[in-house]
């Protein structure tokens, strides 16, 4: 994100005071919701739903970023207009037709939360469709961090704590700092397990850099779905499943 930090302070404090992690997650579910890309245009977008003059002087909100935001509530406001058409077999209650799109993930009842089916559920809708990649790959990005977490939480439980959770400040660790640790202690999980360690942090730690340049970098994002697939992400989410099931 490019926004002043005076903003996002503004709404993380309009949002009960929620932790900048919560307001990036946040952030990264407005654009799904919304259907935008722009990480800056979905702050703006929450912000606004918080009744915050964005356009005041202390916010520094470039004009172009004004425009966009006044150009996309305009359009909202257009399609309110034009309801949906009902046809005559749902007034009937027939359901509506759902669209069957392609899923980049397939492993609804293997994670070790259920919290995760939802997720996988919210990915492949925008991996469906075409105008979402990079929306994709922020929740992608939600789930294999935190997979990652439970991966270590779950195999140093107790005096290990500091290798997932931040206990000075009361927060899990960054993603790099997970991966790191995990990298680390690599001979304390089973000999077995090694080859499928080394092969997670082989394709994690591009993906981790090549998402954080796509999340803080305006001008350096997907094009489209199909850039998605040098990232592995169901590789790395199928090691993830079966390292966290051996380590329960």
């Amino acid at each position: 994100m490019t926004l002043a930090k005076t903003l996002r302070d503004e709404v993380r404090k309009k949002l009960d005071g929620i932790s900048n992690r919560q307001l990036y997650n946040r952030i990264g579910e407005k654009t799904i919701e919304a259907g935008v890309a722009d990480r800056d245009l979905a702050l703006l977008l929450i912000a606004h739903e918080k009744r915050i003059d964005v356009a005041k002087p202390r916010f520094s909100v470039p004009p172009l970023r004004l425009q966009q935001l006044n150009e996309y509530l305009k359009s909202r406001r257009t399609e309110q207009h034009f309801p949906m058409v009902v046809t005559t077999a749902q007034r009937k209650g027939s359901k509506a037709p759902t669209l069957q799109g392609k899923k980049l993930l397939k492993f609804k009842g293997k994670y070790p939360d259920i919290f995760y089916d939802k997720l996988e559920d919210e990915i492949n809708t925008a991996y469906s469709d075409p105008g979402l990649p990079n929306a994709t790959l922020m929740l992608s990005r939600k789930l294999i961090e935190n997979l990652v977490y439970n991966l270590l939480q779950y195999k140093f439980k107790g005096p290990g704590i500091s290798l997932y959770f931040d206990t000075k400040h009361n927060r899990p660790q960054d993603f790099g700092i997970l991966l790191d640790n995990l990298k680390n202690q690599k001979a304390q999980f089973d000999a077995d397990l090694h080859g499928d360690i080394d092969k997670l942090l082989q394709l994690a730690q591009p993906f981790r850099l090549d998402a954080n340049s796509k999340a803080h970098n305006i001008i350096e994002y997907l094009d489209s779905t199909s850039q998605l697939k040098k990232m592995k992400i169901p590789e790395m989410t199928q090691l993830l499943v079966k390292l966290i099931d051996r380590v329960k």
